[in-house]
């Protein structure tokens, strides 16, 4: 008796074609097609909102007297921000600007006295030439032996006091002459010694001026010291904060920037706003890792040296719209960059 093999029922084969085959190709398929899609994207949530942020800091130092401007509200460049008590001050500027009438009162004495000291100068050379000839008199007789040996030292001695006299009145025009310099009763205004007094009252007058504390530029002010909070020159007290020029620094792993160029597409997804996304334009690519400007960076050339993927800041220009959501800086978000249509071996396989 032959025995034959039975052939499978129809159904058992088509169940087994489409398990072992069908089933498994299409998820190959839908797999392929999905990294093939979202290749395209690079995405990160190591993003936040950025804006221009003027931190003011008083020119002067001292005490808060007022304070004109509400936390949090918006202000116009020019405004007055806060007055810092300038009692102290305007004394100094007062005492600056009666220096400079002091400086000019002694340059017009220094010029008296050239006067009269050039006077006396021309007497003294006057009465040397009476003397000279005089002792030449002097000289003739006491060889005739017309006059006393005392009467022709008294003529040598007058001679050599007139000498004398015109040698110390000459030294001191030359030291009046050095400290008035150039200057006449008419230029005055241009001696050192009056610029550098006149310098130090604009400087007296201008610290005056700075205890009135201006906004640079519009926006919202923020961190409001108090009245009586005492301020230090040059250390910022508050800051402007620009709600109109906003965009958003991403910070990408480096291995995600290969095709990240200025000008793709990018989505926003802001953290406060679940429900909201925004359309933006990458802007520019930093030319450094934010390794590179740590206050202390690494240094990758010691023994223990461990590789760390790197952040590269990329800056995003964000398009709003008029019934967007107010954005503020320091938000949280997420961006996802279009980096556009390459070929599929690209895709997977990189550039080569």
């Amino acid at each position: 008796m032959t025995s034959r093999v039975l052939d499978p029922p129809p159904v058992a084969a088509r169940w087994r074609l489409l398990l072992l085959w069908i089933i498994p190709l299409a998820a190959v398929a839908a797999a392929v097609s999905y990294m093939a899609a979202h290749a395209r994207y690079v995405s990160t949530d190591n993003a936040y909102v950025k804006s221009q942020m003027s931190e003011v800091a008083p020119e002067v130092s001292g005490t808060i007297s007022e304070v004109r401007v509400i936390e949090n509200r918006p202000v116009k460049a020019g405004e007055v921000l806060l007055v810092i008590n300038s009692r102290a001050l305007r004394m100094t500027a007062d005492d600056a600007a009666a220096r400079v009438d002091l400086v000019r009162s002694a340059l017009l004495t220094q010029l008296a006295t050239q006067r009269e000291k050039a006077a006396e100068l021309a007497m003294a050379q006057r009465d040397a030439v009476f003397a000279v000839r005089e002792l030449e008199r002097q000289r003739a007789l006491a060889a005739k032996g017309l006059v006393a040996v005392a009467r022709l030292d008294d003529s040598e001695r007058a001679v050599e006091a007139a000498s004398g006299r015109i040698e110390v009145l000459e030294r001191d025009l030359q030291r009046i002459e050095t400290t008035l310099g150039h200057s006449s009763v008419g230029d005055l205004e241009s001696h050192p010694a009056v610029r550098s007094a006149r310098a130090a009252a604009a400087h007296a007058a201008l610290d005056v001026e700075h205890t009135e504390l201006v906004a640079p530029r519009a926006g919202m002010v923020s961190r409001l010291p108090q009245v009586g909070d005492h301020v230090t020159s040059g250390r910022p007290v508050l800051a402007i904060v620009d709600p109109d020029d906003l965009w958003l620094d991403a910070n990408f792993k480096e291995t995600d920037l290969e095709y990240v160029r200025p000008g793709q597409t990018v989505e926003v997804k802001v953290d406060t706003y679940s429900h909201r996304h925004w359309v933006g334009r990458v802007e520019s690519i930093a030319q450094a890792t934010g390794a590179e400007f740590a206050i202390l960076p690494a240094q990758n050339a010691t023994g223990n040296w461990v590789k760390v993927v790197q952040r590269v800041p990329v800056r995003i220009r964000v398009t709003r719209r008029a019934d967007d959501p107010p954005l503020r800086a320091g938000m949280s978000a997420e961006v996802i960059i279009d980096t556009g249509d390459r070929p599929l071996r690209e895709r997977f396989f990189g550039a080569r």
